[in-house]
């Protein structure tokens, strides 16, 4: 099986060769391992995806962009201080290993700014963005699955916009503000998944954190009475165009509660499907013939702090619970951020997936784990 013969297998619930593998790492690692690699991405963005074997080929377009903006000499406004396309502005956040952004300024935090506040073009500001898309379907649309990325999709778009605190008031006290405001970022993100899905992705791809680690962000009733119908009708819109599209959707946070909703909506695919706040066994015996789940190797403790042996096993056991009947895409269940172990244990996560990913499984526990660990000390 190729790349993409195995994620559409894994989707329908069919055991393909192996599991299928992605994974999220800081550019700090990455740019170690195309080091280690001699990768040239001016030659092919997406070398390095491929170089580690990854089943997933993708970027981003829409306002989860923003997120590389510290990463973008012109997006630069002042001294360490970025802006992205519709005027959210971030600061780079360094720290001893590496550096992440972080929120500087939202441009409609005084509510009276919407009234000159101007919308841009998706086709205009992300023309580079579709661009990278086409090229991409056409040169490895048959041997890759490629899921086209547009998360942060409306309700976090709004409150990157707003200020969380003062969206999460909106829905009391500007009502029809925060719907208002929930139209208008759906309707960009809606516009950029029907172009990417008439260019051919196999998958679209979703996302809100409507969820924190303890639950709901908001509450349920408000999630079905203004979250839920909006996607519900971005499903139809896509599916309009090819009927065959997978939709993925990632929520960080305990989403038990959600769960049938995101069933309801039409979701495929579920990311991440945090591991140390949801009981993962459970969610995968009652859920795991309506999603596929895209996840999910705890990047919290084994990735960042662990050693080869404690990613070792946190890998085999993700397969072991996941994988058995299809519906699983490994990965990390976030970023892999900078640490003095992260690149060692980026390593041990692809040894450890092309250990326990081919079926049929083999996921007995590994003997002497010390032993393992003396390849990265």
């Amino acid at each position: 099986m190729n790349s993409r013969e195995r994620i559409l297998a894994t989707i329908n619930h069919e055991e393909p060769d192996k599991v299928p593998i992605d994974s999220w790492i800081a550019p700090e690692i990455a740019n170690e391992l195309i080091d280690a690699l001699n990768i040239d991405l001016s030659k092919d963005p997406f070398a390095l995806s491929k170089a580690l074997g990854n089943d997933l080929l993708y970027s981003t377009i829409g306002f989860c962009d923003g997120f590389s903006s510290i990463y973008k000499e012109e997006r630069k406004i002042g001294e360490n201080l970025y802006q992205d396309a519709f005027k959210i502005k971030w600061r780079k956040k360094s720290f001893k290993y590496g550096s992440y952004c972080e929120f500087a300024e939202h441009p409609l935090a005084d509510i009276k700014s919407y009234e000159n506040y101007k919308w841009p073009d998706p086709f205009e500001i992300y023309k580079d963005g579709f661009e990278l898309y086409k090229n991409l379907i056409e040169k490895d649309g048959k041997e890759y699955a490629i899921l086209g990325g547009c998360a942060c999709t409306m309700f976090e778009a709004s409150w990157y916009l707003r200020g969380l605190e003062n969206f999460l008031t909106d829905f009391y006290l500007n009502k029809d503000f925060a719907i208002e405001l929930l139209d208008k970022t759906m309707e960009i993100s809606l516009k950029i998944s029907k172009k990417l899905v008439e260019m051919g992705v196999d998958i679209i791809w979703w996302g809100d954190d409507v969820a924190n680690e303890r639950g709901p962000y908001i509450s349920p009733k408000l999630f079905k009475e203004l979250i839920k119908p909006r996607y519900a009708r971005m499903v139809d819109e896509v599916k309009k165009i090819n009927k065959n599209v997978k939709i993925a959707f990632h929520c960080d946070g305990k989403v038990d509660w959600v769960l049938d909703d995101f069933a309801e909506i039409g979701f495929d695919i579920i990311n991440p499907l945090q591991p140390d706040v949801n009981n993962v066994e459970e969610i995968k015996k009652k859920y795991g013939k309506k999603f596929t789940f895209w996840g999910n190797v705890d990047t919290r403790r084994i990735m960042s702090k662990g050693k080869f042996s404690d990613v070792a096993e946190e890998v085999r056991r993700v397969i072991e619970i996941l994988s058995p009947g299809g519906g699983h895409i490994l990965c990390t269940n976030h970023t892999v951020q900078s640490s003095e172990r992260a690149l060692d244990n980026t390593i041990a996560y692809y040894w450890s997936a092309e250990k326990f990913r081919n079926y049929p499984l083999n996921v007995s526990k590994i003997g002497e784990k010390k032993k393992l660990d003396v390849y990265f000390t």
